[in-house]
């Protein structure tokens, strides 16, 4: 990826973040997607994109985000067990939702 590209990236992830941050989600998503667009496996506008479809309610689109933030960035951290374990529970899948709540708990404290 070209410097400028990359530059060009990083002031569009901190315009999404601040939009994120601002309660925009219109905005912040059309920002996110775009990225994507430029760095498909992109880590910051992937779990922002989920997080949104989070507070949407929309657990199938969050799940979906989050397997591909997974497959392009080593697997998950941490926090993105909790966020699997609400998308799950929205989708109705709740012994899921358990076993990944349960994985973020083990995972955080190991990281300690």
């Amino acid at each position: 990826m070209a410097v400028l590209e990359q530059e060009c990236i990083e002031t569009l992830e901190i315009l999404g973040h601040v939009y994120f941050l601002q309660g925009r989600p219109r905005e912040a998503r059309i920002v996110f997607n775009g990225i994507l667009v430029l760095d498909e496996g992109n880590e910051s506008a992937l779990k922002h994109l989920a997080a949104l479809d989070l507070e949407d309610g929309d657990g199938s689109g969050a799940l979906q985000l989050l397997e591909a933030y997974a497959s392009y960035n080593n697997g998950p951290d941490p926090r993105l067990w909790l966020m699997r374990a609400k998308a799950l529970q929205l989708e109705g899948k709740n012994a899921e939702a358990g076993e990944n709540l349960a994985e973020y708990v083990r995972r955080s404290n190991t990281e300690k």
